[in-house]
């Protein structure tokens, strides 16, 4: 459960990964010892916020919580300096992507002396958003999306009472966001008579009827793309659009399928999609939905190869199986006398062995373009 509804570390549902036993955020909190700087990142309303308070309330530390999105500069130094070593101050730092460069390395000298703990929470891949000098004084952390059982388990703690089927609306409605389900139950609460349909309460209307449908429109969205039926495509985008998905996780989609399933048949097809990503992410709904159709229709008509994540597979499976080969010495940087630099011999190209052993992963497509 968010923010102030939970009050114990049992309480905190979801993040199997993290809160199971033994996992590493259950030992940042069962420990005696002060924990580490964190930054945790992942959707909205999953619990990031809600362990924060929780690790601050169990090691007895003052807390202070900053959002990025209005916090001068001048205030982030204030509330770290009334941290020392012997009494470190755990600062939350919500939307801590939005901090740039200088803000962050404000950070760097607390964190090194230990007078400050962060945890930074963000909705963003803080491998592309956070300098690497402040990722190198903090364990990375992915939150995922809560599932349609987990906000099941909250809502019944919240209201134990309310009608199964129209909690499971409520949940859905949710989209895996605890603190939006939270919201609706609290409206909920102040109402005499609830409604029937209590989509219709919150202005929502769901495109489908559960998470096992949720996922088969998707599946179906994916693999109408791969198949390069445009309309079939464009018909389950607006499925899913209409049924409130997150319109970043479509484009997601459609970056992991644009390497995937086009791959080197077509190489603008990367840049579209990563294109896409970037723009929903600045503009957001409902404008991003044009752009979305936009890259659902030329990766549907593009030509299609999967080369690259077959030979990367294959790759991964000699890995695992036990192919574990020495790096020749003039590879290394202390054999560098005896290495081949292709720039130096005509074409720029010269043979010369990278493997102690040959292998063979890739296997160019008929549509490959190399």
């Amino acid at each position: 459960m968010e923010g102030s509804d939970v009050n114990s570390f049992d309480e905190l549902v979801g993040q199997k990964h993290l809160f199971g036993k033994n996992k590493p955020l259950y030992l940042f909190y069962h420990s005696d010892k002060i924990p580490p700087s964190l930054i945790l990142f992942g959707p909205p309303g999953v619990g990031k916020t809600s362990y924060a308070k929780l690790l601050a309330k169990r090691h007895n530390l003052e807390y202070s919580f900053l959002n990025a999105t209005d916090c001068p500069s001048s205030l982030l130094r204030e509330t770290l300096k009334k941290g020392t070593k012997n009494k470190p101050i755990l600062v939350v730092i919500d939307e801590i992507h939005r901090f740039d460069k200088k803000q962050q390395d404000i950070l760097l000298p607390f964190l090194e002396d230990k007078s400050a703990i962060l945890v930074g929470t963000s909705t963003f891949n803080p491998y592309f958003k956070l300098t690497k000098a402040l990722r190198s004084r903090c364990f990375v952390y992915e939150f995922k999306r809560l599932t349609e059982e987990e906000l099941f388990e909250i809502g019944k703690r919240v209201i134990p009472d309310l009608d199964d089927d129209k909690l499971r609306k409520l949940v859905l409605l949710a989209s895996g966001d605890a603190r939006r389900l939270l919201n609706m139950i609290d409206v909920l609460k102040g109402v005499d008579e609830i409604p029937k349909e209590v989509e219709e309460l919150f202005g929502g209307d769901l495109g489908y009827e559960n998470e096992t449908e949720r996922y088969g429109l998707i599946s179906a969205f994916i693999k109408s793309v791969r198949g390069s039926d445009v309309n079939a495509s464009l018909y389950y985008l607006a499925r899913l659009l209409e049924a409130g998905e997150d319109a970043e996780f479509i484009a997601r989609r459609l970056c992991i399928l644009a390497s995937e399933d086009i791959g080197l048949a077509d190489n603008n097809a990367i840049n579209i999609a990563s294109s896409t990503l970037n723009i929903v992410r600045e503009i957001g709904m409902p404008e991003a939905k044009i752009t979305l159709a936009h890259c659902c229709v030329y990766l549907a008509k593009a030509k299609k190869s999967n080369s690259c994540y077959a030979a990367i597979k294959k790759a991964i499976a000699d890995i695992k199986g036990g192919n574990i080969m020495k790096v020749p010495h003039y590879l290394t940087p202390k054999g560098r006398k005896d290495y081949l630099n292709p720039h130096n011999f005509k074409g720029s190209f010269v043979k010369q062995k990278y493997l102690e052993k040959p292998v063979e992963y890739f296997t160019p497509k008929e549509n490959d373009e190399i």
